[in-house]
């Protein structure tokens, strides 16, 4: 008998194990959007670029789609293996014009993003890891939810003229739209405006859009027609945590930031 124990036990220890947990595949990461949270080269914490912040997106039909401060970029992705995968050569970017410091961040998060990082999802947390760069992202539900539309203030960061973005001159908060029962008003930074705003999805419709006729001269002439004439007619928007972006049909636009200053329509 104890030789037949020692026999048996053997033979059990030499079958395969089925406990193991399969390579991870990335069905949990899909229909899903991460914040970056913190960022490690060479070892070392490293800190992004002032009012940045890493979004990768991970879509339904295998695609990925990040934003590094500046441009957006995506392509196809597989996650199969414990690592993410994705061809240089058809990962798509825009061409934005932005700071040479928002261009030194793009091409970093891109040559992670096609360096075959290792990834990891605990709970809520993403980690993508390369020998020399950590980047952890959390969930955008848990990290930092969407805001609503309407009863916010949306200040306005930046200026999109197709493939161009331009920071706004003028004091931060100065530039504004408030949306409340089909209304949008708000300020220029010269002078305050108002009108029509009826949403569809994510559409914005606008019409009858007025403001005071303060004359504006310089760079808050120039941000003034750029607010205005993003305000026509139907708008896509979209809502990622705390920041809006305004499209139009021609490629004008408007980025914009829940500012810090309290909303009427919310009070």
């Amino acid at each position: 008998m104890p030789l037949l124990t020692v026999l048996l036990l053997g033979a059990c220890a030499q079958q395969p194990s089925d406990t193991g947990a399969p390579a991870p595949d990335g069905a949990q990461l899909a229909g899903r959007t991460f914040l970056s949270t913190g960022l490690v080269r060479d070892g070392k914490p490293s800190e992004l670029v002032k009012g940045t912040r890493i979004t990768l997106t991970v879509h339904p039909d295998g695609r990925i789609g990040a934003i590094a401060g500046c441009n957006s970029m995506g392509g196809a992705a597989d996650f199969t293996g414990g690592k993410l995968h994705v061809d240089g050569a058809s990962l798509a970017t825009t061409e934005m014009g932005c700071s040479p410091e928002l261009h030194a961040q793009d091409k970093m998060i891109s040559d992670l993003l096609t360096a075959d990082p290792r990834w990891d999802l605990n709970g809520d947390v993403l980690t993508l890891r390369t020998d020399t760069v950590q980047l952890t992202l959390q969930d955008q539900e848990s990290a930092d939810p969407d805001r609503p539309l309407a009863g916010t203030r949306w200040s306005v960061e930046s200026t999109v003229d197709k493939d161009s973005v331009s920071s706004v001159p003028a004091k931060p908060g100065g530039v504004y739209l408030e949306f409340a029962d089909g209304k949008v008003t708000g300020s220029t930074g010269c002078n305050r405006l108002g009108g029509n705003a009826v949403v569809n999805g994510d559409k914005i419709t606008f019409s009858g859009i007025f403001s005071t006729r303060r004359a504006c001269s310089g760079d808050l002439g120039t941000l003034e027609r750029a607010v205005l004439k993003t305000l026509r007619g139907e708008v896509t928007y979209k809502i990622t945590a705390d920041r809006l972006e305004l499209t139009g049909a021609d490629g004008q636009g408007l980025q914009l930031r829940v500012s810090a200053a309290p909303s009427p329509a919310a009070s």
